[in-house]
């Protein structure tokens, strides 16, 4: 058997023996699926339509406006008396909006004075509010073509244009954002799902004393590295299969209709991100290798190992609410190529072959660079003394 697979093997089970680290590895590709999970059931149920069921609308003084109340009766509202302080009720939660109707309407003619106590902060106020600002202006719509229509003018002429919106897209905006938020999600999988036995073994091999024995051993120390540049690899696909695993069964759980989702991401879908991620996870394990052997503790280490996985997670979240058009230039950033297609993978999008192919070349030449640098710093005698 070769220095490397005796390396590899014996990185292997020793992380596989420690099944706290395992068990804290296989959370985090857990928490995506599971959070994402939540928040699209959690929207999905705000914005389901109870059939009817109108708006419930806590009014003051809807006596002042007959036609105005008999237009929202009309449309399913039920109107309620608002509780006396009105300001507070809206502040503390207690209703998501108060409607406050003049006490007396000078003319027919002359326009309502309508006002909304509002609390913008509360996201369950967002729903009844729309509703509400929805009956507004189709009350506003019709009386103005009702006056119009009164004085002998068309009511057309106040419309000058007619717009129609036409979703040619295969997901509604709202699916889209959350299926972009997947990204995130994966990037942090790719750069702390081998992170534990990285630190261990050389941070938390050289603290324990085990790491100067192995290294005396006539092996090279490139061999050393290679094996277990191996096994970090493998547990890190090992946490992206789970990841994978889990939000296929996050897509065949959640309510799609009322997210208006078309198409969500299937088995053989998700299965295009392995090419794509594949080296995104080589470019994660050599960074972690090089901090791992340029830090002097394991406490110093952690520090810098909990920063790495941030810098490309914040960019993935800036593409998920800004997304942009993938050219040869973008695609070999690493990290960055690889959240824009993604992005488009799990949106279901026609996919580049040769920009996946751009993005990887480019990734695993940098890959290859760190993983120089890290042979590099193991040659050092200050590998083994640090301090």
């Amino acid at each position: 058997m070769s220095t490397v697979a005796i390396v590899f093997m014996k990185e292997m089970l020793d992380n596989l023996r420690d099944r706290r680290s395992i068990a804290m590895a296989m959370i985090y590709p857990l928490i995506g699926p599971i959070l994402l999970g939540l928040m699209i059931t959690f929207v999905a149920g705000s914005l389901k339509v109870v059939p009817g069921r109108g708006v419930e609308i806590l009014a003051v003084g809807a006596d002042n406006a007959p036609d105005f109340e008999r237009y929202l009766r009309a449309h399913g509202a039920t109107l309620k008396p608002a509780p006396d302080d009105t300001a507070d009720a809206v502040r503390n939660g207690a209703v998501p909006f108060v409607l406050i109707l003049p006490k007396k309407q000078a003319s027919p003619v002359d326009p309502i004075e309508v006002r909304l106590l509002i609390d913008a902060s509360r996201l369950t106020s967002v729903v009844p509010i729309a509703q509400m600002m929805d009956l507004l202006h189709g009350y506003e719509r019709e009386e103005t073509a009702a006056r119009l229509k009164a004085l002998g003018v068309a009511p057309d002429v106040m419309v000058p244009l007619h717009i129609q919106q036409e979703n040619v897209g295969r997901t509604m905006s709202l699916g889209a954002t959350f299926l972009n938020m997947m990204p995130p999600f994966i990037i942090f999988t790719l750069f702390l799902g081998g992170i534990y036995l990285t630190l261990d073994t050389t941070s938390g091999e050289r603290e324990r004393g085990s790491f100067e024995p192995l290294m005396i051993n006539p092996v090279s120390r490139s061999e050393v590295l290679t094996g277990k540049f191996c096994a970090a690899i493998v547990f890190t696909l090992w946490a992206f299969t789970v990841q994978m695993f889990s939000f296929w069964i996050m897509t065949r759980l959640v309510p799609r209709e009322s997210l208006g989702l078309i198409t969500l991401p299937g088995a053989a879908r998700l299965a295009l991100l392995l090419p794509v991620c594949l080296p995104l996870a080589f470019f994660a394990v050599a960074a972690q290798l090089v901090i791992a052997s340029m830090t002097r503790s394991l406490k110093e280490a952690q520090t810098y190992m909990g920063l790495l996985p941030l810098v490309p997670a914040i960019a993935a979240m800036l593409l998920s609410f800004a997304p942009v058009e993938l050219h040869s230039v973008l695609a070999a950033i690493p990290t960055f190529g690889q959240t824009v297609l993604m992005g488009q993978v799990v949106r279901g999008e026609a996919m580049s072959w040769s920009m996946i192919s751009i993005a990887a070349f480019a990734t695993l030449a940098v890959s290859m660079l760190l993983l120089a640098l890290a042979f590099r710093l193991y040659e050092r005698e200050q590998i083994l003394f640090p301090h």
